[in-house]
């Protein structure tokens, strides 16, 4: 296998394994470390809560519409389906010595079904509608308090360019706490195809890296992207180059968001498949190629049905988006293979289409779905649920002792724990020991045998700011959508 492929795969985890593979075969454990990778994503409580955050749809009582764990699940199918078509291809095998197909498509499939399963995991409650919140508060926040966040102002970044992605990085690294903060200990491939934006600052949707689009990576979480990408080409001090498989994650992820959320709407009658094939033949340029040609013919034939005849058009439509998109993705992914390894290709791979099939999807579903009014009133009152929540939790939190103890009370003991932890690591209070697979605190050299005792003996008093805001945050984002709405209630006094 050529070397520079071989290099993609890199089952070195964070913390090394304390199951060796000898104790995993007495056992009859015969998967490969990617696959462990995925059944310690599956089995996560953060993977459990995605079943009732926003897809689309917040708040909505329709078991039919989409989830955030079922739009993940789907994802998962289509990576899979990459994995598959890129693998298998010939032309690919013969020029990269693949001579075993299997010895890449396995790890390969893991490793893409792993991160399609987490690729929403740090949303917020309310989507992206909780991201731009999140986001807002904290610049009104220090813009009238510029001092609070004393020696970490450079870390402000943290707070008023919050991402999910950047908080999914966080959840599967340390919030995923038991006894240490390595989270979920992914291997080093699954979490840089997981980094979509392996970069620690602003982010810039106008750069013409791809990576650097928006901010992908705290400053708090810097060392584990250094760790996770160091054998990577650093494209400047604060980035990397994109790891070659987050591309086909990107596209399995838009693939199965641009064809569901349609699906989603036509099934609330929000438009109907005549309305969406006189909206496509205006911008429908007739040379196109057969397989887009092919996709315009069935939605004029679904457009002039009615009914159930209707329902199947539609869904023969979806299908064959879907089977469109797989196919552009795949063949630009082999198209440009040398310029993604090399870090020189900078699109995503199904808008990369003289067709314009995947822009024609997005700019439909923006202009005549997302805008409803039903989906911006629920988001207002999403606004209004992690605005208040900021409000009670930052002022129980750097208010007087008696407050933080209420605070403390009611946010995750192991959000608690792992910022704790966090802030006397980042402080050189205490440090991982691989030998003595334990923390030793830096002062005496002592082992720690119980991480909690430490934890809740250290006062959260002792936090900076930064890091009481973390908690915060690291709280609400960690909410599903109806959590938080009672948990704001409860807080706010409008229900016991």
């Amino acid at each position: 296998m050529d070397i520079r492929l071989k290099k993609l795969f890199n089952n070195e985890r964070l913390r090394k394994t304390s199951v060796t593979r000898e104790e995993r075969a007495h056992y009859h454990d015969e998967r490969n470390d990617y696959e462990s990778d995925l059944g310690r994503a599956l089995f996560s409580s953060a993977a459990r809560r995605l079943h009732d955050k926003t897809q689309v749809f917040p708040l909505t009582n329709d078991d039919n519409i989409h989830s955030r764990l079922t739009h993940s699940m789907e994802v998962m199918n289509i990576g899979a389906s990459l994995a598959k078509d890129i693998c298998f291809n010939e032309s690919f095998r013969n020029k990269y010595n693949i001579e075993d197909v299997y010895e890449i498509y396995e790890p390969l499939r893991a490793i893409l079904q792993t991160v399609c399963l987490v690729h929403d995991i740090g949303n917020p409650p309310f989507g992206h509608f909780g991201e731009q919140t999140i986001c807002d508060y904290f610049k009104r926040l220090f813009k009238a308090k510029p001092e609070i966040l004393d020696e970490y102002r450079d870390w402000e970044q943290d707070f008023t360019h919050y991402d999910g992605n950047a908080q999914g990085f966080r959840v599967i690294t340390k919030l995923q706490f038991i006894d240490d903060l390595y989270g979920l200990n992914f291997t080093k491939s699954c979490l840089a195809s997981y980094l979509k934006y392996p970069n620690t600052g602003k982010g810039d949707s106008k750069s013409k890296f791809i990576s650097h689009h928006k901010h992908g990576v705290f400053c708090a979480d810097k060392k584990y992207l250094d760790e996770t990408m160091k054998e990577h080409h650093i494209l400047d001090e604060m980035s990397y180059k994109r790891h070659p498989f987050v591309f086909l994650v990107e596209a399995a992820d838009s693939i199965c968001y641009l064809s569901m959320d349609l699906e989603d709407a036509y099934n609330k009658g929000w438009f109907t498949t005549q309305e969406l094939y006189n909206r496509w033949i205006k911008g429908f340029d007739k040379e196109c190629d057969d397989t887009a040609t092919k996709l315009f013919n069935i939605l004029s034939i679904a457009g002039g049905a009615t009914g159930s005849a209707g329902r199947k058009g539609f869904i023969r439509f979806r299908i064959e988006i879907i089977k469109y998109l797989v196919a552009k993705a795949v063949d630009n992914y082999l198209k440009n293979f040398e310029a993604i390894l090399e870090g020189e290709y900078n699109k995503e791979l199904i808008f990369d289409d003289n067709n314009n099939v995947a822009l024609f999807l997005k700019e439909y579903c923006i202009n005549n779905i997302y805008n409803k009014k039903e989906i911006q009133s629920v988001e207002l009152t999403g606004w209004s649920v992690i605005n208040g929540l900021l409000d009670i939790y930052i002022k129980l939190l750097t208010g007087d002792k008696v407050y933080m103890r209420h605070g403390e009370a009611m946010i995750s003991q192991a959000i608690l724990r792992a910022n704790k932890m966090d802030y006397m690591i980042h402080n050189n209070k205490i440090e991982w020991s691989p030998q003595e697979r334990a923390y030793i605190k830096k002062e005496d050299g002592k082992r720690i045998d119980d991480v909690d005792i430490l934890c809740d003996s250290f006062p959260i008093e002792n936090l900076p700011y930064y890091y009481r805001f973390r908690i915060i945050v690291d709280f609400i984002s960690s909410m599903t959508d109806k959590f938080a709405v009672t948990h704001y209630q409860k807080l706010s006094g409008q229900r016991i």
